[in-house]
């Protein structure tokens, strides 16, 4: 059962491939990097990077990457307790 910190998460992205594999740790890196990658953006650009255009999440080791419909890339980890991310060319 997901924790009641992720149960928002669980409803709005599990049409998401990838999504319902990542474990716990994982899902918690996503939530956190994934709020940081769309407050660093202007309002107008997030549109472009709402869950909804979210395609697959695949998990490694200690990162998740991260597919949007529009054709970007992106690794979120977190590093010195800082999440980050970087866009995959």
């Amino acid at each position: 059962m997901a924790k009641v910190l992720n149960m928002f998460r669980e409803f709005s992205m599990e049409s998401v491939s990838g999504y319902s594999g990542l474990t716990e740790g994982q899902k918690n890196l996503f939530d956190a990097t994934y709020k940081r990658h769309l407050a660093s953006m202007e309002l107008e650009a997030r549109k472009d990077y709402s869950e909804n255009h979210i395609v697959k999440i695949v998990p490694e080791i200690s990162i998740v990457k991260v597919y949007f419909a529009n054709g970007e890339r992106y690794i979120y980890m977190e590093e010195s307790k800082e999440n980050k991310w970087l866009k995959i060319p």
